[in-house]
């Protein structure tokens, strides 16, 4: 209850601060990833909150129809009620990253907790096999030292410059959703949508897959290339084994 309390009492105060800060370059002192190279016509379609019945696979439906790659960031929690889901996207060709255990803010800002990398990590390596070198934070809040503890572990920090307002409640019509996206997309762009919700078993998202299929088909018409994370940025998807090894195990530091 006192928790609660004080999330209602100081969330309103904090969240725009964090934004502001947590979600610029200050927040990781550049060392995440926003784009690619803009003089490359190419953007990467990347889908958060997953994997949940119904969201995820409704947008894996879409990927398969246009055969369009996609980069899921996955919540460990997520991860392991749904593996099944996450074997289906790693055979279809998709890139799977991290996303956190389960979505919180604090664990960014906490000077000592890695425990929200580390066991989300090991549920994605538990459903595929692989462990992931791609990590994208939470809300997008980064600090300084969460960049570092991400470093420290051979991961990539991908943040991203065009969101989709489909994590809005309730969700925007699909098709308003690809005309307010359509104009702000640009060459290297990293194209973020919300294709679960944490702790979920089913989430269903009709408006996500209707905006995702009217945007690829509209980023086509205007020669648009869809690549994945790696492809875009000429990075590693996964770690290799030895250092894979090494974080299975890993603590909180």
């Amino acid at each position: 209850m006192v928790n609660a309390l004080v999330k209602q009492v100081l969330s309103p105060m904090l969240d725009p601060i964090g934004n502001r800060v947590l979600m610029s370059p200050l927040g990781d002192l550049g060392m995440a990833y926003r784009h690619g190279n803009r003089s490359r016509k190419a953007v990467a379609l990347t889908f958060d909150d997953g994997p949940v019945r119904g969201g995820t696979e409704q947008v894996l439906d879409v990927l398969n129809e246009y055969g369009a790659p996609g980069t899921f960031f996955c919540i460990g929690v997520n991860a392991a009620l749904n593996p099944e889901i996450l074997r289906r996207a790693d055979a279809a060709g998709h890139v799977l990253g991290a996303h956190s255990m389960d979505h919180g803010r604090t664990g960014a800002v906490s000077l000592t907790d890695g425990a929200h990398i580390d066991g989300c990590l090991r549920e994605l390596r538990a459903a595929i096999g692989k462990t992931p070198a791609l990590y994208r934070p939470p809300w997008g809040w980064l600090t300084p030292w969460e960049a570092m503890r991400l470093r420290r572990r051979g991961l990539h920090i991908i943040q991203f410059d065009l969101e989709m307002p489909d994590s809005a409640v309730p969700c925007p019509p699909g098709d308003k959703m690809c005309a307010w996206a359509l104009p702000r997309v640009r060459s290297g762009s990293i194209i973020v949508f919300h294709d679960g919700k944490t702790h979920a078993e089913r989430h269903d998202k009709p408006e996500t897959a209707r905006a995702l299929r009217l945007l690829i088909e509209a980023l086509r018409q205007h020669d648009y290339e869809m690549v994945t994370i790696p492809e875009l940025l000429n990075i590693r998807a996964y770690l290799d084994e030895a250092e894979a090894a090494t974080l299975v195990g890993a603590g909180t530091g």
